[in-house]
C-alpha cells in the first residue's frame, strides 16, 4: 500500500508542477480559478505525502479506510458532477469548423438541429457557407446585394431561417426596388456565431468581396469589443504588424484539453470555477473565455462605472476601417449598425437571464454609443443605431428570449424594420435615382 500511495503522491507532484508551469509560462499569470486550482492540488499532493509516511507506521489500517473514503467521495462527486452536465450544460450550437484564417465559420451544406433553453430551430447553411437559401458565387444580373455582417445576432441565433432581419429587409425592400424599376434584391446573411470586426474583414478579403456586394452591413455587437481583443492575442501579423490571420488553436496540452472537457461536461466544477473568478472581478481575455463562454465582461463597457476601453476601442476601429476601405476598393457602400442588448432597452426582457452577469438597479452608460460615434465620424462611417426603435416598441410579444440573451422572432422583425428603413432612406433611394 505505501508503494501505490507514494506512486499517487508523485503524480499528484508532477501534476501540481505541470499545472504551475503551465500557468506561468503558457498563461501568463494566476487568475483566482487557477489559484484555486493550485491550492487544491498542492493539498492533496501533501495530504498523499502524509499518508505515505503513516502507511509505514501503525496507522496502517486507518490510512487504509481514509484512502478509501476518500476514493469514494471523490468518485461519487465526480459522477454526480457529470450527470448534472449532462443534464443542465446546453451544447454548442451552431456546429462551426475551424478555418486556418478567421478562427471558425460555419459549415457549408449543413442542416443543424438547435436546441437550447428558449428555443429548438432548423439552421440551414448554403453552399458559400451562408446561413440561409442556396446562393450563387455570381451576382446575377439585375440584382442588388445586401451582405449582413456579424455575429450570432445577425446569424439569428434562436430563429428560424426565415426569420432573420436578412431575410426580413429583404422581403420588405423588393417590392420597392422592382417598383422603381432598380432590379432584383439579394439580403445575404453573413453572420456567424461569436464573430468581431477582425473576423469579419478577414471573411470578407478572403470569401465573400467576390459576391460583388452593393451594400456592406456590419452589425456591431456589444460582445464585439472583448472579443476583438481577445481574437487580436493569438492572431498572425505580417512583417508590418498587419492582422492576416486569426487562427484557431488547437486545444493540444492536456491543460486545454482538461478545461475544454471540464467546461463541456461538469456542471458543478464549471459553477464553481466561474463563481470564484466572478467574485474576485478577474477578467480572461482568452479566447476560450470571451468565445466559447458568455459573462459579463460582454456587455460590462454599455454600464456605469466601468474601466477605461480605450484601447480595446483603437482595435475595433482599426478592423472597421480596413472593412471600409475593402469595401471602397470593390465599390460597395458601407453601412456600421449598432443594436441593443436587453438591458439597455429597459426593465423587461432576458429575465431571469440577465442577472446571472448584472445586479438588479445596476445603469447602463452611454459612453461606449458616443465612442462608436465619434470614432465613425472621423473615418467618415455612416452609423445607423438601432436603439431608439426597440425603445419606441410597445407590442405584447417579448423581444429577447428569457435565458438567453438574443432576439426572438419579433425582436428580429424590429431589427429589420430599423435597419430596413434606413436603407430604404439612402441607399435604396440612390439605387432607384440611377435607374
Amino acid at each position: 500500500m505505501k508503494a501505490f500511495i507514494g506512486l499517487l503522491t508523485l503524480l499528484a507532484s508532477l501534476a501540481l508542477a505541470g499545472f504551475v508551469y503551465q500557468q506561468l509560462v503558457v498563461e501568463g499569470g494566476f487568475g483566482p480559478a487557477a489559484m484555486l486550482g493550485t491550492a487544491v492540488l498542492a493539498v492533496v499532493a501533501i495530504v498523499l505525502a502524509v499518508l505515505t509516511y503513516l502507511s509505514g507506521t501503525r496507522h496502517r489500517r486507518l490510512v487504509g479506510n481514509m484512502l478509501l473514503a476518500s476514493t469514494a467521495t471523490v468518485a461519487s462527486y465526480l459522477v454526480l458532477d457529470f450527470v448534472a452536465g449532462q443534464l443542465l450544460i446546453v451544447p454548442l450550437s451552431p456546429p462551426l469548423v475551424p478555418d486556418p484564417y478567421r478562427h471558425h465559420a460555419l459549415v457549408p451544406n449543413s442542416y443543424a438541429e438547435i436546441r437550447q433553453r428558449d428555443f429548438h430551430y432548423i439552421q440551414r447553411v448554403n453552399s458559400l457557407g451562408l446561413r440561409g437559401r442556396e446562393a450563387t458565387l455570381e451576382k446575377p444580373p439585375g440584382t442588388r446585394r445586401i451582405l449582413m455582417l456579424g455575429d450570432s445576432f445577425t446569424m439569428g441565433k434562436g430563429v428560424e431561417d426565415d426569420e432573420t432581419f436578412s431575410v426580413l429587409v429583404e422581403q420588405s425592400l423588393q417590392p420597392v426596388l422592382k417598383a422603381c424599376g432598380g432590379g432584383t434584391l439579394e439580403a445575404l446573411n453573413g453572420g456567424v456565431d461569436s464573430y468581431a470586426p477582425i473576423l469579419s474583414y478577414i471573411q470578407l478579403e478572403r470569401d465573400l468581396a467576390r459576391l460583388a456586394p452593393d451594400l456592406v452591413v456590419l452589425n456591431l455587437d456589444n460582445s464585439d469589443l472583448i472579443q476583438e481583443a481577445a481574437y487580436r492575442r493569438q492572431a498572425v501579423r505580417a512583417d508590418d504588424g498587419t492582422i492576416v490571420a486569426v487562427p484557431m488553436v488547437s486545444q493540444s496540452s492536456a491543460y486545454e484539453r482538461f478545461l475544454s472537457w471540464t467546461s463541456r461536461n461538469l456542471f458543478f466544477t464549471r459553477a464553481l470555477l466561474v463563481y470564484v473568478n466572478r467574485a474576485m472581478d478577474h477578467r480572461e481575455l482568452t479566447v476560450r473565455s470571451v468565445v466559447n463562454e458568455a459573462g459579463r465582461e460582454h456587455f460590462a463597457h454599455t454600464l456605469e462605472g466601468d474601466v477605461d476601453r480605450t484601447n480595446q476601442w483603437d482595435d475595433v476601429f482599426e478592423s472597421i476601417a480596413r472593412i471600409k476601405r475593402l469595401t471602397d476598393s470593390i465599390h460597395s457602400d458601407f453601412l456600421l449598425t449598432t443594436y441593443p442588448w436587453a438591458h439597455q432597452v429597459g426593465d423587461v426582457g432576458w429575465i431571469p437571464g440577465r442577472y446571472t452577469y448584472m445586479k438588479e438597479g445596476e445603469r447602463t452608460s452611454d459612453l461606449s454609443r458616443m465612442a462608436v460615434r465619434q470614432r465613425s465620424a472621423a473615418l467618415g462611417i455612416d452609423v445607423f443605431e438601432a436603439l431608439p426603435d426597440f425603445q419606441k416598441y410597445q407590442g405584447a410579444e417579448p423581444l429577447y428570449f428569457a435565458y438567453d440573451p438574443h432576439w426572438t422572432a419579433t425582436g428580429q422583425r424590429v431589427m429589420a424594420e430599423a435597419l430596413g428603413a434606413h436603407i430604404a432612406g439612402h441607399q435604396l433611394r440612390r439605387w432607384c435615382a440611377a435607374n
